[in-house]
């Protein structure tokens, strides 16, 4: 029996490919490596992407002064809530001490 499997196998085990030759493959890779790492230095990245960096910088003081605000606003409220808490049970009579 035929299947398609079969004749997908056939085609695939005759096929080859045959690339053009091209002589300067080699010194054009090596040229284009060469110019890549002339041009990936972190001041030529910083350059050339300057507003997505100042864009980023931007956002990490908003989001980090955001952030702490939140947490010294949380920190306030539980000093506050120890303070009030103090005060009160100071005044407790039953722990008052007597002279």
């Amino acid at each position: 029996m035929n299947t398609p499997r079969d004749s997908l196998d056939q085609v695939l085990s005759a096929w080859r490919v045959q690339p053009r030759r091209e002589p300067q493959f080699r010194t054009q890779v090596w040229a284009r490596i060469a110019a890549a790492r002339r041009s990936d230095s972190w001041a030529g990245y910083l350059r050339g992407h300057a507003a997505s960096v100042a864009g980023g910088l931007a956002l990490a003081v908003v989001l980090g002064a955001v952030g702490g605000r939140t947490q010294a606003r949380a920190r306030a409220a539980a000093e506050s809530e120890r303070l009030a808490t103090s005060y009160v049970q100071s005044l407790d009579a039953r722990s008052m001490r007597m002279p």
